[in-house]
């Protein structure tokens, strides 16, 4: 009787750990998942990241190309414009001549200059949001991270 009191007690014990062990096994096999897959992601989310950076210095580096033909573009153009109006200038036959020559030229030249001032800014504008677009993104993608984070 003691003996089988044992044995009974032996076998509750055993059949007691063998519960804890697996229920635990279980536990660790679930985090250990969880936690690969919160790793998988934080990976992927990572690359997203780096694959912006890439497209805003790729946007960057093509708004900047367009800055500079269209300030070498318009510098030429000034620099053709100048000389015309000097060759214009020279031309005169009076000093009331060379003075309304003078007026038309500084008049033209002003309007070009805000013309093309206000299309420069324009230009410019549009390359900085092109540029900053992927970055954007990224912080949208972060704050709904944060949010789903927050809601769990």
């Amino acid at each position: 009787m003691a003996a089988a009191k044992t044995a009974r007690a032996a076998k509750s014990a055993t059949e007691a750990f063998e519960q804890v062990t697996t229920a635990s096994s279980d536990a660790v096999r679930e985090n250990f998942d969880r936690g690969l897959a919160a790793l998988s992601e934080a990976s992927a989310f990572g690359k997203q990241n780096v694959e912006a950076w890439v497209a805003s210095a790729a946007a960057a580096q093509k708004g900047i190309e367009a800055i500079s033909a269209r300030s070498v573009a318009f510098s030429k153009q000034a620099v053709e414009s100048h000389v015309a109006a000097a060759k214009s200038l020279l031309t005169s036959k009076s000093v009331q001549e060379f003075v309304e020559k003078q007026n038309d030229y500084a008049k033209a030249s002003f309007e070009a200059y805000v013309a093309e001032l206000t299309s420069f800014s324009d230009l410019v504008s549009g390359v900085a949001k092109e540029t900053l677009q992927p970055i954007n993104e990224r912080f949208n993608a972060v704050g709904q991270l944060m949010q789903a984070s927050a809601a769990r």
